[in-house]
């Protein structure tokens, strides 16, 4: 069976990493998969939301650590990250609509920077997320280091990377990370419902969020400020919006089109 299955239905991309008995560790033809998805995604956009989730035990333990895999890597390593991981991290945190992420189990390396690249994180309550990197020699890598500094501040990075440190499903959600903690044979469902959520709202505001969310970290009030106008200036102009004011004043439920 493929290490990675996808599928299109309600308007919700579906990515599984599919390798259980490694953990769903990210084999080359894994990372390959995820970026040609992603980026099919980018140039002709057919869905309105993704939900990425790992299938067994584990969400994602990052690279195959085995040493006649990772010693092999050790010319090329940098030039492999930014064509796989980063490339995988930049097309999810520029998608125009929604990603969802659902952690079950172990998260490492690349499996965290998956989980955090993600719009909204759902976790079950064995998830694990492990910074493991400083425990063979290794940095952080895939966003990890920008990520959770901004999220939880560079001295809760520090204690957690330089110790190869981890954090469980609770302290996620107690630190933003998380959106939800489920019961573990619930995730899967509660990750859908909410990805089906996405794809049925208003998808060009939506994404202009998602831009206005991440502009927000990097720039100055002022230059904020205009961004929003200018979004909303779109927004305005949507088919959605004027469906969502309509259905407002007639008290019933909107029917967005993502349009």
């Amino acid at each position: 069976m493929a290490d990675l299955l996808s599928n299109i239905e309600n308007s919700v991309l579906t990515i599984t990493l599919n390798r259980p008995d490694k953990l769903n560790a990210l084999s080359p033809d894994m990372r390959e998969g995820l970026i040609e998805l992603l980026q099919k995604q980018a140039d002709n956009l057919s869905c309105r939301a993704i939900l990425i989730r790992g299938n067994g035990r584990g969400f994602c333990t990052g690279a195959d650590v085995q040493p006649e895999q990772i010693l092999k890597r050790r010319d090329n390593i940098g030039e492999d990250i930014n064509h796989g991981i980063n490339r995988i991290v930049r097309l999810m945190t520029t998608m125009p609509v929604p990603v969802v992420a659902a952690v079950n189990g172990a998260a490492a390396g690349a499996g965290v920077s998956l989980a955090l690249a993600s719009d909204i994180m759902v976790t079950n309550r064995d998830a694990v997320f492990h910074l493991s990197f400083a425990r063979i020699g290794a940095v952080m890598d895939g966003g990890s280091s920008w990520f959770l500094t901004r999220a939880i501040g560079p001295r809760r990075t520090a204690s957690l990377a330089l110790n190869g440190g981890r954090f469980d499903a609770e302290q996620a959600l107690a630190w933003g990370l998380a959106h939800e903690v489920t019961d573990n044979e619930q995730l899967w469902s509660v990750a859908d419902d909410i990805a089906r959520k996405f794809a049925s709202g208003p998808s060009i505001a939506l994404g202009l969020i998602k831009r206005e969310i991440t502009l927000a970290t990097e720039v100055d009030l002022n230059t904020a400020l205009s961004f929003e106008a200018e979004n909303q200036q779109t927004a305005f102009n949507s088919e959605d919006f004027v469906e969502g004011i309509n259905a407002h004043q007639e008290k019933r439920k909107a029917a967005f089109r993502g349009c």
